[in-house]
């Protein structure tokens, strides 16, 4: 929370559920083969293309209507030839793998899973001096995908669809920091010769909780199947969009303002050290500030002075909600999942996703009394303008011929520089001021209330921003740069029909 003057500023996957969009179920044809039966009553057996030979003799099936046996010619010791069938393990199986193998990219897919994730949110503005971040972000995710593999002419393609929900667990904290990058711009402050002495800046630093919290995710997406081949790993291209947004907020928010006057370097060190705002007002409404030139100079006493003010200089505690943020990254990508066999049973799979999202996060800050709600902030930058990074991999195994358990992890980052922010003010209270000002101290005489030389002040800086900031809304260009990073340990079913 920022006390400005003249410039005021505003506070600004998903999941790459590894279920690899173009996977499919994907459900194996590498080479197995199974132990042979031998049929054998006398001399030795020799496993050949998978059935049983022997000298001598050769066992016949009895039945040759039924199906799963092989015919082949066998030399009696008489010399005669006759026709013999025999079942074997081999040639029941390869029609089953061949079958799998040939099914596991036709028709359609599901894929649904729940993962943990642990994300961190923060944006920082150029100009504000401000930075606000949620740290250590933990979610519970529950996602949804599905598709439908076809064939156009001699192209495999597929379609697919996703959707994703989540809920915050548990506490994480945020911090919002007007310290780290100086402070803020408040006023400068100017001798009887009209001379600059020095500037007052706003340093504030708060730690809140977040709880509640909940996001929301799709995408869909168009891929060439299997367009790829790179020995036994096929690689899958495909276009999208997706959209993923979510909403935190802080509740127990506890804070300190201090607003600082002359800084000087503390001797035999680096550290630099400020005093404090001290103003002091005469009977005629006249702001005067203490200022010295050395550390060790003292203070001095204002004579005069009808009352003393600390300006920005206070601690505070809001144990409602502080801070309401909502956030979306949406817009195109482009993606690669890759699918590779081990054997039978088990595969890896794995996706790369680069997208080009828009941005923008809508904030609500209930006890800043000069901003408007439940829109307070906002800050965009159209689609294009930021950028998302997302990686996931995949341990599959076979629970049957068409599901899959699948376990696996799941990276995202997005992120975004110079999009642009606006801060809506409230009208009411900077009005409230101004006509206070007009009528108990300058008779409601305008003219002389604004003279730039006489005047109020404070009446003054209240015209320049409604001058400024056309209906009360605020805008600065290229203030914003935020992003979004996340990491996740996923649990999922993967069915093929």
């Amino acid at each position: 929370m920022k006390k400005l003057s003249h410039v005021l500023f505003k506070c600004s996957l998903a999941v790459l559920a590894p279920t690899a969009a173009g996977a499919a179920g994907t459900y194996y044809t590498g080479a197995y083969q199974s132990p042979q039966a031998r049929y054998t009553q006398t001399g030795y057996s020799q496993m050949q293309r998978g059935y049983a030979q022997t000298n001598g003799y050769v066992r016949t099936n009895p039945s040759p209507a039924q199906g799963g046996y092989s015919s082949y010619a066998s030399t009696r010791p008489n010399g005669a030839t006759t026709t013999s069938r025999t079942q074997t393990a081999a040639t029941q199986s390869a029609p089953r793998a061949a079958s799998v193998g040939k099914k596991s990219k036709q028709g359609f897919f599901l894929d649904a899973g729940i993962s943990r994730e642990t994300a961190k949110w923060q944006f920082e503005m150029n100009e504000s001096k401000s930075i606000l971040h949620y740290d250590d972000v933990s979610w519970n995710v529950f996602d949804l995908s599905g598709g439908y593999n076809f064939s156009a002419g001699n192209t495999a393609m597929q379609v697919t669809a996703g959707l994703k929900y989540g809920m915050q667990a548990g506490e994480t904290t945020m911090v919002d920091d007007d310290i780290t990058n100086g402070g803020y711009f408040i006023t400068q402050w100017v001798d009887q010769n009209n001379n600059v002495i020095g500037e007052q800046l706003g340093h504030a630093l708060s730690i809140g909780t977040s709880d509640g919290g909940d996001m929301l995710g799709f995408n869909i997406g168009f891929g060439l199947t299997d367009f790829f081949k790179w020995g036994n790993a096929r690689i899958t291209p495909s276009i999208g969009y997706r959209y993923f947004k979510y909403k935190l907020e802080t509740k127990k928010n506890y804070g300190l303002s201090v607003d600082t006057a002359a800084c000087f370097k503390v001797e035999g060190s680096d550290e630099i050290q400020c005093d404090p705002i001290i103003i002091f007002y005469d009977a005629n409404g006249k702001q005067s500030v203490i200022w010295r030139d050395k550390i060790t100079d003292q203070l001095p006493v204002h004579n005069g002075a009808t009352h003393v003010g600390t300006a920005g200089t206070y601690y505070y505690q809001q144990p409602g909600t502080s801070h309401s943020y909502e956030v979306l990254w949406s817009g195109p990508y482009l993606a690669l999942d890759v699918d590779y066999d081990i054997n039978q049973n088990n595969a890896v799979n794995a996706r790369m996703e680069l997208g080009l999202p828009g941005y923008t996060a809508e904030g609500d800050q209930p006890y800043r009394f000069d901003w408007q709600h439940p829109k307070s902030v906002e800050d965009k930058a159209s689609i294009g303008s930021a950028f998302h990074f997302g990686m996931g991999a995949n341990w599959k195994t076979a629970l049957t011929d068409r599901i899959m358990l699948t376990v696996g992890l799941t990276y995202d980052y997005y992120t975004v520089s110079d999009a642009d922010a606006k801060t809506y003010l409230n009208e009411s209270y900077y009005m409230n001021i101004y006509n206070t000002l007009l009528q108990n101290k300058w008779n409601n005489d305008e003219s002389a209330m604004l003279n730039p030389e006489t005047g109020d002040p404070v009446a003054i800086n209240i015209k320049n921003l409604e001058s400024d900031c056309p209906g009360w809304v605020c805008s600065s260009n290229g203030e914003i740069e935020s992003f979004y990073k996340s990491m996740g340990i996923r649990v999922g079913i993967n069915a093929r029909f």
